[in-house]
């Protein structure tokens, strides 16, 4: 799995006048970085998994946020469920679950991680922090505002 990245005729060379977020949007020899997660497939097909920023990085492992998601909402006391990063100094990230509960029953950390143990997810994937919310914020298409959410944790870890 990597960053699909491309260039050609139809692909602008650079940001106008903005060298800072060109050095961010393109690779050192020119390719533009889309962002977008991809596997090459048998025949080298590309098949999309994930957009870059639904990624986690923990200690330099790659977690999909969608991934822990699709597990969490296998429980049956779980309603609606994301999953984000949250700022570590010793690993770069952490797994933060949101997780909106069924009938206003809470939901506890040690479920959530029995659950992926009984799904054979890797420990580091496992998340080490849980928050319950009413709603799961969303835009109108029912895209995850996953951005809301990385600044309600920042805030209640400052």
């Amino acid at each position: 799995m990597g960053e699909l990245v491309y260039k050609g005729p139809g692909v602008i060379p650079s940001y106008f006048r903005n060298h800072e977020i060109t050095n961010r949007g393109f690779t050192k020899d020119g390719f533009l970085k889309t962002g977008d997660q991809f596997k090459i497939k048998e025949d080298n097909l590309l098949s999309f998994f994930e957009r870059s920023k639904d990624i986690i990085i923990r200690g330099g492992y790659n977690i999909s946020s969608q991934e822990i998601e699709n597990y969490l909402l296998e429980h049956p006391g779980i309603q609606d469920a994301a999953v984000t990063g949250m700022p570590d100094d010793l690993l770069g990230e952490k797994v933060c679950a949101w997780v909106v509960p069924k009938n206003g029953e809470p939901i506890f950390l040690p479920e959530i991680t029995s659950l992926l143990f009984k799904k054979g997810v890797a420990r580091y994937k496992h998340p080490e922090r849980i928050e319950q919310i009413d709603t799961i914020p969303r835009n109108s298409v029912g895209k995850i505002l996953k951005s809301i959410l990385r600044k309600k944790i920042l805030k209640q870890l400052h």
